[in-house]
């Protein structure tokens, strides 16, 4: 028990530097990293950086997480493993659905693929909604609830990618992409818990990871509504990643 607290420890102390020096290293990239055509300035400092940050962060997050159960069996359901006692974990994923709630609400009204993501986007963050509530009253939630946010986060990430594939600048579109990939890779396994197949190995990492890529995400302030989006989400994985009971 007490080496997990230990782990647990150094997963925040982790997360917390690395996020800052993502976030940090990428609000330079973008001061100083492209030029006034919109290409990236080659050997640009902030961005080599910016990809050993990640690349760090990705391999300690996932030496951090080698004493966790690796079988998806050894862990138990929805409720056993995320039962929302602690208040600041519930209002930490409270706080962060209501920002997607009002990313997607902002985003309805720029017409095209909005008019898909949007709703998409309010559903899967309803159905967070639910399973929290329920963990926190100690109900499990319905098994089928975890596969909205999944669903959703997987439908914007194709559809971002179809609208950003036409910028030939890798650098501009880069962080967001990988940001969504791991965000949704994060619902998926976070849905197998509900269906007690989870493997908390691979959810913490992905977790931990998915909070550093949606904060430097956000950074890029392509647009209000996009900012909101990926500030909710690195805090819906905050509330998850704090509660998560794997010991």
């Amino acid at each position: 028990l007490e080496k997990g607290r230990n782990m647990k420890k150094l997963t925040w102390m982790l997360l917390a530097l690395f996020a800052l020096a993502a976030a940090g290293l990428r609000v330079l990239q973008n001061k100083t990293g492209f030029e006034s055509t919109g290409l990236a300035v080659r050997g640009n400092l902030p961005a080599l950086l910016l990809f050993a940050v990640l690349a760090l962060a990705a391999a300690c997050f996932f030496w951090a997480s080698r004493s966790l159960p690796a079988q998806r069996d050894v862990a138990g359901g929805m409720l056993d493993c995320f039962p929302f006692r602690d208040t600041l974990s519930l209002m930490c994923a409270v706080a962060g659905i209501f920002l997607t709630f009002a990313g997607a609400a902002l985003l309805l009204p720029s017409g095209g693929t909005a008019v898909l993501l949007s709703p998409l986007v309010l559903a899967g963050g309803g159905a967070l909604f639910y399973v929290v509530f329920s963990c926190r009253r100690g109900t499990e939630p319905r098994s089928v609830a975890l596969l909205a946010p999944a669903l959703a986060m997987a439908l914007y990430l194709v559809f971002t990618y179809r609208a950003d594939a036409s910028n030939p600048v890798l650098m501009r579109i880069y962080v967001e992409m990988l940001a969504l990939c791991a965000l949704t890779l994060t619902a998926m396994e976070r849905a197998a818990f509900a269906y007690r197949n989870g493997a908390p190995r691979i959810y913490v990492p992905l977790s931990a990871m998915s909070v550093v890529l949606a904060l430097t995400a956000a950074t890029d302030q392509k647009s209000l509504p996009v900012t909101l989006l990926f500030a909710g989400w690195a805090l819906v994985e905050l509330g998850f990643l704090a509660e998560a009971k794997f010991e």
